[in-house]
């Protein structure tokens, strides 16, 4: 008997078995779909990552005041951030410029509509430090003695998920800012709203989530500083090094000057870290999905087991027609190799396609306007595809030598 013919009997014993060959097919589909569909979504969200940190250029640092804890409560930041920090700053050695800012949250109002935004201020003719990838679609920049100006991200302009601009160039529109003011003991919220003209809108540019510029408006720092009583202090101070390799001599620069005071954030590093924490995430998840596949493959193990019991007479026949225990065992083992090939090849499809619908319905419901999309290379389709035939054969084996080492006497004895 050649190997086509084996591959062909062995078929055939599924077919005659259709219900239970069909179950144990079903539980490898649905672990190798597993597999796949989370590797791919894995991979989606590394893509996403390196490509949103990209955007950032990887010489810069962020300073912001350190808040502290004392006897479990936040305390105030020991220090201020100025204009006289920001010219102490400027005067450490692999310091190429440095950026102060103003973030804060504010109510954008255009006609009749309202959004949500994080307002920016800072000097925009500094932006490209930043932001090496950053261009504008239409209009200019905000000029720093500009003190009405507003530069509005790509998803100001139109926000995820609509056709319509929410803001034209030119467009007036109105911030609205409330804060909490003491008077005479009291806390009272204040609203101030302020009227701003659209003189530039941005291409879209894909930052990370924790300084998106798609979905923020920048105004000039000395109208930031105005419209918010910031009083000449800043949120932060971005600072740009003459190159990578200056980043870790400046930061311990800078840590020497004001010790715990400040914090210091490096996008790279945030990058790295947040690509440790996906992988083990990856790592745990796929683990789980092996433990699926390692389910059904207990699942391969009862239904050879059952046929083997099933078929003993047949064994016996086929040992008395001069089968030898290699083709006996070749015979039942194969069976275990096709489930695994269909469930396999199945299971690559199903997996694509839920990986697709189920990344894009999360992040719908999570309402999030991120483009990402799974990746499935076929380095990683064709380990999960081999592994997963792999596992079937020897889930496969032990039953397939019990079967071959039937004796063919007792065998031909059961009824």
């Amino acid at each position: 008997m050649n190997l086509v013919e084996i591959f062909q009997f062995s078929f055939e014993a599924l077919k005659d078995r259709k219900l239970r060959s069909t179950l144990t097919i079903l539980m490898v589909i649905i672990g190798a779909s597993l597999m796949v569909s989370l590797n791919g979504m894995s991979a989606g969200f590394s893509e996403f990552i390196n490509s949103a940190f990209s955007s950032l250029a990887p010489n810069t640092l962020i300073v912001v005041p350190a808040a502290g804890v004392e006897r479990g409560t936040w305390t105030a930041p020991s220090i201020q951030l100025d204009m006289t920090m920001v010219k102490r700053l400027e005067k450490i050695d692999g310091i190429e410029v440095t950026i102060p800012f103003i973030h804060r949250a504010a109510i954008l109002r255009s006609g009749g509509a309202s959004m949500k935004v994080l307002v920016s201020g800072v000097d925009q003719s500094k932006l490209h430090y930043i932001y090496p990838t950053l261009s504008l679609k239409e209009g200019r920049l905000v000029s720093p003695t500009d003190s009405v100006g507003l530069l509005a991200g790509s998803e100001i302009e139109i926000p995820p998920g609509q056709t319509t601009p929410f803001l034209k160039l030119g467009q007036v529109v109105t911030l609205e800012y409330t804060s909490v003011e003491v008077r005479g003991g009291v806390s009272k919220p204040v609203t101030v709203s302020r009227a701003f003209i659209v003189r530039g809108i941005l291409n879209y540019v894909g930052s990370p989530s924790f300084i998106r510029v798609d979905n923020m408006v920048h105004i000039s720092l000395s109208a930031a500083n105005a419209f918010f009583k910031c009083g000449g202090k800043y949120d932060g101070i971005i600072v740009v090094t003459k190159s990578v390799e200056y980043n870790d001599k400046v930061e311990a620069a800078i840590r020497e000057l004001y010790g715990k005071d400040i914090g210091i954030i490096s996008p790279k590093v945030i990058a790295q870290t947040v690509q440790k924490i996906v992988g083990g995430w990856s790592v745990f998840i796929l683990t789980i999905a092996a433990v699926s596949l390692i389910v059904a493959a207990v699942g391969i193990i009862a239904t050879l087991f059952t046929s083997v019991m099933e078929r003993t007479r047949e064994i016996g026949v086929l040992k008395a027609l001069g089968f030898k225990d290699f083709q006996i065992l070749l015979l039942f083992l194969t069976e275990a190799i096709l489930i695994g090939i269909i469930g396999a090849t199945v299971g690559m499809g199903v997996g694509m396609v839920f990986g697709t619908f189920g990344l894009s319905t999360f992040m719908g419901f999570q309402g999030a306007a991120l483009s990402i999309q799974p990746i499935y290379l076929p380095q990683n389709l064709a380990a999960i595809w081999l592994f997963t035939v792999t596992v079937s054969a020897i889930a496969g084996f032990y039953p397939a030598w019990r079967a071959s080492k039937l004796d063919p006497v007792v065998a031909l004895r059961k009824e």
